[in-house]
């Protein structure tokens, strides 16, 4: 039987031939990863400033797919470990910064954030290793050196600690400085006060009437001067001078139980502050300074908190109680670290002043 004859019979020849798929230029095939590395620039750039902004989740978001592209970029892996340690996922941040460390072995910055994350999660002996190799790459990286001071002196490794931060200015971090200032203090605290200190008398002819009240005026501004300078001896017998010419100066004789509290002579000190009258109300602030310097740390808070909790000088000493107390961290968040804000270079300062004070009483 012949084939029927069927219009679909030569479709296929009828049909429209299909358009090629063009494969892309060569010129945009090699443009396409330079494309992407740039976006991936971009992100990273908006990542940080993420970060910046306290936007941790974002800020991972972004780095992540920055970290796709850039897999062995040390400061896209530097910038992911710190959004991780925000976020509260230590180990993933430990992880990334070590990772930094690898891919760029030669720069002190990675070193010095990986021991920085170490030390802030308390793993002193891995803190001190990175900090040691960050200070053996850049030995006048301040940053490294100041974060491994504490750190030694987190180890018990006192001297050291001290050495370095004699010959070093410390960082610009306030928890840093609070905690470094803290372990200054206590070291203080742990020694007995000095006794090595007199007092001359004024002479004759200062005693002139009308003239021994200016002069005596004159001695009491300068050893308020010298108290702020941290120069407690000078500012001490000044201030002794100023009260003998002037005996009703109940002022020049709280500053001078001040100076000789802060310079370390406890015993004078005690003695000066009983011949202030009760009535002037920031006796109570020296007399509760002058019980945390003898320890006796309980008794010491009424005294401070009587007046003004939030003056600084009452303020440093509760920090210093607490401490005493087991509450260093506290110390610094709600005492130190408001003094910083209040004046930056106030906690630096004192950290000068005791390591003179220390380096006296050695």
């Amino acid at each position: 039987m012949p084939k029927r004859w069927s219009v679909f019979r030569h479709a296929k020849s009828w049909e429209l031939p299909k358009k090629s798929k063009r494969s892309k230029p060569q010129w945009l095939e090699k443009l396409m990863p330079i494309w992407e590395r740039l976006k991936a620039k971009v992100l990273f750039h908006l990542g940080v400033i993420a970060l910046h902004r306290g936007k941790y989740q974002l800020a991972s978001e972004i780095l992540e797919k920055v970290m796709q592209v850039l897999p062995n970029d040390p400061f896209v892996q530097l910038k992911i470990g710190w959004v991780h340690w925000h976020l509260g996922h230590p180990v993933t941040a430990r992880r990334h910064l070590l990772r930094a460390t690898e891919i760029d072995p030669n720069n002190p910055a990675f070193w010095t954030l990986a021991g920085k994350l170490m030390a802030l999660r308390g793993k002193w002996d891995e803190a001190e290793q990175l900090l040691r190799q960050a200070v053996q790459l850049a030995p006048q990286n301040l940053v490294a050196q100041s974060w491994l001071s504490f750190v030694l002196f987190q180890l018990g490794k006192e001297r050291e600690a001290i050495e370095i931060l004699k010959q070093v200015t410390v960082a610009d971090d306030p928890y840093l400085q609070a905690r470094l200032l803290l372990h200054l203090e206590r070291i203080a605290l742990q020694r007995d006060g000095r006794d090595d200190i007199s007092f001359e008398p004024v002479p004759i002819w200062l005693r002139i009437p009308f003239l021994s009240q200016f002069i005596g005026w004159l001695f009491r501004w300068r050893g308020e001067r010298l108290i702020e300078d941290g120069r407690w001896v000078d500012a001490a017998k000044l201030l002794n001078k100023a009260s003998q010419l002037r005996p009703d100066d109940h002022w020049s004789k709280l500053n001078q139980a001040v100076a000789l509290l802060e310079g370390g002579f406890w015993e004078h000190a005690e003695r000066v502050l009983e011949e202030v009258p009760d009535n002037i109300p920031e006796k109570a602030w020296v007399q509760g300074a002058l019980l945390i310097r003898q320890k006796k740390i309980q008794e010491a808070v009424p005294w401070l908190v009587k007046v003004n909790p939030h003056h600084p000088f009452v303020r440093y000493y509760l920090a210093l109680a607490l401490d005493w107390a087991g509450e260093a961290e506290y110390a610094c968040a709600s005492h130190l670290e408001p003094l910083y804000r209040e004046d930056p270079a106030s906690l630096r300062q004192r950290i000068r002043e005791l390591l003179r004070w220390l380096g006296e009483w050695s």
